[in-house]
């Protein structure tokens, strides 16, 4: 039988010392204390209850404690043993839990009390594994049910105890986006000067009455919408009183009887009390891109000025006993440094407050400087060890921002555009590149800069409030304790060989007086801000290791993406807001909702791990950073739900996440944000194009390629385009397909001729593997293919690789030399075109202003033969060395599978100077960087004299710009009336439509694109410029903010893969897509270029689409598959529904006379001028035109004379050069490979 105590009776005190046989005893005096202790029901946690389906078999030899009575385990039988269970007897043996039960007539009821691991570990061992196993398996068998703890037996509600933590079955991207908005409490903050920062940011944010003036934070220009002086103020309140958070090990629970215990599920520990962590004194700033987080940061800085960093508790020091007593300023002095208190700024504020100088306690505040030592630490030390003296860190109150450097010009704009001058003082610190570019003119009331390349000294540092950095300059600093050799070892006895037969060594050993010490690292910073920081998440990138290795109080990171697919609820909105008339709310919910639940594939990596990379290698968050003695805490470990004592089955986030995340992230909810600011409202709409007789045309030919592919290699082996081994060959014809959809050239006579050869050659034979269907699909396409050998036009354009244009009542005298075919109307090159514009503009004021035309346009015809025949020439080789053939691949052409893109007449390549004549070439950073530049350089071969004599140059001034045509001039007559491409005909009318009022994107995929569509503007002089992945990030950013800030420049022209993200462009109200993006977060990222804070315009975006055309058919697919589906497939065309489109993409019919006169181009409504057209001067150039007269001779010469000796980044305006000559947009072949555009609609940008 086993003893029994009852639960209240103080009189079995005595046998429960008799009776605790599993404590070790020493006396009976103090056995009987510790038993006493352990008797207390007080320290232990009400864990639940045990059911028994019999009453126990148990005589009660004493009247019960209201019906609970206590197991004890001493001569406990075997039959009660085995009916509550092997796990509860070993720990009820153990000391771990005490048991107390209650019969009724049919079932036994056991409470269960347990001993928490934070008590009695004096007197019990708590360390056993195999109890700690016991223990997890009584846990799956434990009642919580309040109503079994207090004795009914109905057993109507059991609610086992979980084991494991506690779920969060929802996804990241639900958990992010509902995250609760900033609420900073000032009132919480213990110090006075963080609290008055506080309260200054808050107020930032209030109207100031109509009578008075002021700023809303000194030195800052622009007020705060409410919601950003929340955020800022939330960050303030972070980095100065850290809250004490919860040990993620660790979760609270209630027991039955509604107390809190807290319980580790990872590794199965109880404790009563509940142990912290601090967290870390800053953390991730996540508002939606284009809501102001460079102004948040900005406010931060401003508010925080001279604020110090306080000196870490291992490392402060008593303050120093003086020889004598020093004087009162001295010691005051010292002890605001020891503190940590902004001093100085405080004293600024008195100056300007007061009007009185306090320049002699500013001096003290200098002398007495705060500093601390960190002694250095041996792994092992001997006699004859010698100690370095402690690393001294002086504290500074300075802020380090590293930005990408394609966003650093647009930080200086920001900076400019929200600072007072003098407000902080502002350190830039970039890579010098070989020519500086000159410095812009601060404007009266900016703040200023100071550029520099390498790092001043650390007192000089000290005096800065922000220090600039670009990454790249950032990532340079890993030098540290390196030479100029990248050598870090220093040996401790030099063994380099000795100089001949002396005994005199040629040494050549690392010294520590060469080894480079950064500056940086001898100060104890303020705090680190690392924009677009999700780049960050690596824990092994220089600029990562560089960041680990300073000593930093507060570090942040900003970014709208934390980290990969971690997006705000907008990004996803965004593509149903095109299709839906519900209200911003209601469509929020919805896009929420729809990824509410945890998916295993999406949230047990990416995203998730590279959050616990920036907490553990970036932002330093304890437990989950190296933090010495303590060591690291696995991030996987215990941010999800893991329902095995071993493996990780990842079964949901713990609530340990969710608390991380809310302590880490900064980041206020959509709805909190429209009640502080409305955007103008943004219309989408997709706009579905007739397609002209070219257009079709391409689209047949791509068709008959696929076609001829798939059935004459009888869908096998790598000749077929969709075999697996064919995959590069494959996303090179759908990557030109693709782009195909604006215009397409690639095609020669040759390609169509083998194609159609290929083709027939195949029908013939007589063993052929086709059906019936495959063979007359392939007929029917190549009988459409067939008749463009008919066509003079298109023929034309496949030598030229131009885009055409269809003119009406060009001068007659020319027209048979400029056109590429004649008809009515004429169809002229773009290329020759804008030849014959500059000519006649530039001749204006002569009494003929088309008098020597002809022999511009025979200039021109001339070099169309040239590069006929060096095309011709340049592929002779490849067939001589027994290279692969045009159509080797199934009759394939090779121009559909190269990387490159076919060139314009313009960009033609040089392939060898042996067969080619000699010419000069300039690339798309010349035309973006100089749009209407001329063509100095001479396309005709130098070697060799010709008989056509190009017309003597002459310069350009302001005059011949701004005249016009006599109203009787018939050259006013001369228009652009239609396009070879339906979309380009679109974009001019809509660039026409709002240039004048609107400033405009144009988002573009592949550079034939961009040169296409630079050349129309062009011919309409509208200033534009090229965003592309060419230029460098300086040249990038100038334009970024030449867009921004010019009124003449009207158009931006970006390259999708380089200019979807990042940039703030709400200059521009209207965004037109050439070709649907089809990736939904790529996509909304371009759109908030122009729709963000700043924005004062409804903001017009329009994607265009070729009707009925595969571009069609893939759109609606994609627009249709689910996110899970678009990240199944790295690129959109490996998805088997829209490979099923391609393979079975239908020939379009082409209708009697369509191929004809006016019928074949895509019409312009409204007819373009093309001689003589007003506000010419305005494209040529901007701003003060006068002015740069002084420099043209000098600035021409320069530019020529980089032009000839291949320079091409630094091309002459147009202004400044001699006519007639286009600036020829080209790329050598090698560069036309490696810059081909990455897939859009098939593959990550």
């Amino acid at each position: 039988m086993a003893h029994l105590t009852q639960t209240g009776g103080a009189s079995d005190s005595a046998s429960s010392c008799a009776t605790a046989t599993s404590t070790p005893t020493t006396s009976t005096s103090s056995q009987c204390d510790i038993n006493t202790k352990l008797f207390d029901l007080q320290r232990y946690i009400a864990l639940g209850c045990l059911h028994v389906n019999r009453p126990l078999p148990i005589s009660l030899g004493a009247q019960a404690y209201a019906g609970w009575l206590e197991l004890q385990f001493a001569q406990l039988p075997d039959e009660t043993k085995l009916m509550i269970g092997d796990e509860a007897a070993r720990l009820l043996d153990a000391g771990w839990i005490r048991l107390f039960f209650h019969n009724d007539d049919t079932t036994t009821i056991i409470r269960v009390y347990l001993l928490p691991e934070d008590w009695g570990r004096r007197f019990i061992d708590r360390k056993s594994k195999s109890l700690k196993l016991a223990l997890r398996d009584l846990l799956c068998r434990v009642d919580t049910c309040a109503e079994a703890w207090f004795g009914d037996h109905s057993r109507t509600r059991i609610l086992y105890f979980d084991p494991w933590a506690t779920a969060e079955n929802v996804s990241l991207f639900y958990l992010f986006n509902k995250l609760p908005s900033p609420d900073p409490a000032p009132q919480n903050v213990q110090d006075r000067y963080t609290r008055f920062a506080i309260e200054d940011l808050l107020e930032s944010s209030l109207p100031l009455p109509v009578d008075e003036h002021g700023q809303p934070l000194n030195g800052l220009k622009t007020r705060l919408y409410p919601y950003q002086a929340r955020s800022a103020s939330l960050m303030v309140q972070r980095e100065a009183v850290p809250q004490l958070q919860l040990d993620p090990r660790l979760e609270v629970r209630e027991s039955p009887t509604g107390e809190k215990f807290y319980f580790g599920a990872r590794d199965g520990t109880f404790l009563q009390d509940p142990l912290y962590y601090e967290s870390n004194r800053g953390g991730i700033l996540a508002e939606t891109m284009g809501l102001g987080k460079t102004v948040i940061c900005l406010a931060v800085v401003l508010a925080t000025k001279g604020h110090m960093p306080q000196i870490p508790p291992a490392y402060q020091t008593p303050p120093r006993v003086r020889e004598r007593v020093g004087s009162l300023a001295a010691i005051a002095a010292e002890a605001i440094g020891r503190h940590s208190l902004p001093g100085r700024a405080q004293l600024e504020r008195i100056e300007k407050d007061e009007n009185i100088d306090l320049s002699g306690c500013k001096r003290l505040l200098e002398q007495h400087l705060p500093y601390y030592d960190i002694p250095y630490e041996l792994p092992r030390m001997n006699r004859t060890t010698k100690i370095p003296p402690p690393r001294r860190l002086v504290m500074c109150s300075a802020t380090i921002i590293v930005v990408p450097r394609n966003l650093l010009q647009q930080w200086q704009t920001e900076i400019r555009k929200h600072l007072l001058k003098d407000s902080l003082k502002i350190l830039v610190l970039d890579t010098i590149p070989k020519r500086t570019p000159k410095a812009k003119s601060q404007r009266p009331g900016e703040a200023e800069f100071e550029r520099r390349g390498d790092l001043p000294s650390s007192s000089r540092l000290m005096q800065y409030d922000i220090i600039l950095f670009t990454r790249n300059r950032f990532e340079d600093e890993i030098k540290d304790g390196s030479d100029e050799q990248g050598r870090r070892h220093v040996p401790e006895k030099c063994t380099c060989p000795y100089i001949g037969a002396s005994r005199v060594r040629d040494c050549s050993c690392p010294s520590m007086s060469g080894m480079y010490e950064s500056p940086l690292k001898r100060l104890h910073w303020l705090r680190l801000i690392i924009d677009e920081g999700h780049n960050f998440a690596s824990g092994i990138s220089n600029a990562v290791l560089v960041a680990k290795q300073l000593q930093v109080e507060r570090r942040w990171v900003v970014s709208g993406t934390p980290a990969k697919d971690l997006v705000g609820v907008e990004v996803d909105m965004s593509t149903l807001e095109a299709e839906s008339d519900m209200g911003s709310s209601a469509l929020r919910e919805l896009a929420i909702d729809q990824r509410k639940n945890f998916s295993y594939k999406d949230d047990a990596s990416g995203a998730t791990k590279a959050l616990g990379s920036l907490a553990a290698n970036f932002l330093m968050v304890r437990p989950w950073c190296d933090s010495g003695s303590e060591g690291r805490l696995v991030w996987d470990d215990y941010v999800y739900r893991h329902e095995h004592g071993f493996r990780k089955t990842y079964s949901g986030f713990s609530t340990c996440f969710l608390r991380t995340l809310e302590g880490m992230v900064v980041k206020t909810r959509p709805e909190d944000v429209e009640e502080d600011i409305v955007l103008p409202p943004m219309r989408h709409r997709v706009v579905y194009l007739k397609p002209c007789w070219f257009d079709k045309m391409t689209a047949n030919l791509f068709i008959q390629v696929l076609r001829a592919n798939a059935i004459t290699s009888e869908r096998s082996d790598v000749d077929y385009l969709f075999h697996k081994n064919s995959v590069r060959a494959r996303q090179s014809l759908l990557r030109n397909l693709r782009q195909s959809n604006f215009t397409w050239t690639g095609f020669s006579l040759e390609d169509v001729a083998s194609t159609l050869e290929t083709s027939s050659k195949y029908l013939g034979k007589e063993d052929k593997k086709c059906s019936i269907e495959d063979a007359t699909s392939l007929l029917e396409s190549s009988s459409v293919v067939g008749e463009l050998l008919k066509s003079d036009g298109w023929c034309a354009l496949s030598r030229s690789h131009e885009i055409g244009l269809a003119v009406d009542n060009w001068p007659q005298d020319s027209e048979e030399v400029f056109a590429l075919s004649r008809g009515q109307p004429a169809m002229i090159g773009a290329t020759q075109l804008l030849e014959g514009q500059y000519y006649v503009d530039s001749h204006i004021l002569s009494e003929n202003p088309s008098q020597g035309l002809a022999v511009v346009g025979q200039v021109a015809k001339t070099k169309l033969i040239e590069q006929e025949e060096a095309e011709r020439a340049a592929k002779k080789p490849k067939k001589e060395d027994g290279e692969e053939p045009q159509t080797a691949r199934g009759g394939v052409p090779s121009s559909c599978i190269d990387d490159r893109q076919p060139l314009t007449s313009k960009r033609a390549s040089v392939a060898s100077s042996k067969v080619l004549p000699r010419k000069r070439t300039a690339s798309i950073a010349t035309l973006s960087e100089h749009p209407g530049t001329p063509d100095t350089s001479e396309q005709i071969d130098d070697s060799q004299p010709t008989s056509i004599i190009s017309p003597k140059k002459r310069k350009l001034t302001l005059e011949d710009e701004k005249a016009e045509l006599p109203e009787s001039s018939p050259l006013r007559d001369t228009h652009v009336v239609g396009t070879t491409s339906a979309k380009l005909s679109y974009l001019i009318e809509m660039v026409m439509k709002h240039q004048e009022t609107e400033k405009i994107l144009i988002f573009y995929d592949g550079d034939n694109a961009a040169f296409y569509l630079a050349q129309c503007l062009e011919m309409l002089y509208i200033n534009h410029r090229i965003y592309a992945r060419s230029l460098d990030n300086i040249k990038r950013a100038q334009y970024v903010t030449l867009f921004n800030e010019d009124p003449d420049v009207r158009v931006l022209l970006i390259d999708v893969a380089c200019g979807a993200l990042g940039l703030n462009l709400n200059a521009a109200s209207v965004v037109l897509i050439v070709n649907p993006i089809n990736r939904p977060g790529i996509e909304a990222q371009a759109i908030k270029r122009a729709h963000r804070i700043g924005q004062t315009k409804e903001v017009l975006v329009e994607t265009l689409i070729l009707e009925g055309t595969i571009e069609e058919a893939i759109f609606n697919r994609a627009k249709n598959m689910s996110r899970n589906e678009h990240l199944e497939v790295k690129m959109l065309e490996d998805d088997n529904k829209i490979i099923d489109i391609i393979q079975n993409a239908k020939v379009f019919p082409i209708d009697q006379g369509e191929s004809q006169g006016l019928q074949q181009f895509a019409p312009l409504h409204v007819p373009q001028q093309v001689f003589g057209r007003s506000g010419r001067e305005r494209y040529h150039r901007f701003g003060h035109l006068t002015d740069a007269k002084s420099s043209e001779k000098q600035k021409s010469s320069k530019a020529t004379k980089r032009m000839r000796t291949g320079s091409v980044s630094s091309a002459m305006s147009p202004s400044q050069t001699e006519m007639p000559i286009l600036p020829p947009p080209t790329f050598s072949a090698k560069a036309a490979s490696t810059l081909s555009t990455d897939s859009i609609f098939g593959g990550a940008s």
